[in-house]
């Protein structure tokens, strides 16, 4: 393969941030107490303070085994890659995946991002990557029942 480099670098990328959401699903109550609390001075016994870090909190752990699925399916999308397995079924399964995993992070962020705003950037985040990945696999879809095709012919 061509750019094998590129997608070992992907490949990498995509293990590292999988490492940092177990290690941040495992910690993320107290780092989030840092960053509010001590990193910016905040007062925890201020209601609107405690009600934002209820609300990211549980943003969070609904979100996080969607996007543990859709660094799963990425990162088995580049162990495909890395074997010059491109045009499958399997890969189409992988990015629609993906796309799904998207749609469910803006619709929980979304849900929560009225009680606190600035998750609305996720959700606008999520509505770009979804869409776009779902193009992707839309043309990756095409393309595998065109291989299929070619196959079958003589």
């Amino acid at each position: 393969m061509k750019h094998k480099a590129s997608v070992w670098l992907c490949f990498g990328i995509c293990v590292f941030f999988a490492v940092v959401l177990v290690v941040l699903v495992c910690t993320f109550p107290r780092f989030f107490h840092w960053f509010y609390i001590d990193y910016h001075g905040l007062s925890f016994t201020d209601a609107i303070t405690l009600a934002n870090v209820r609300t990211v909190t549980w943003a969070f752990y609904l979100c996080a085994p969607f996007a543990g699925a859709a660094l799963y399916c990425l990162i088995s999308l580049m162990w495909e890659l890395l074997h010059a397995r491109v045009f499958t079924r399997k890969n189409v399964r992988f990015l629609s995946v993906i796309s799904w995993c998207c749609l469910a992070v803006l619709l929980v962020t979304g849900f929560f991002g009225v009680k606190y705003v600035p998750l609305f950037i996720i959700t606008l985040a999520m509505g770009v990557v979804g869409i776009l990945v779902r193009v992707v696999q839309s043309v990756m879809d095409a393309a595998v029942t065109l291989r299929e095709e070619n196959d079958l012919t003589i």
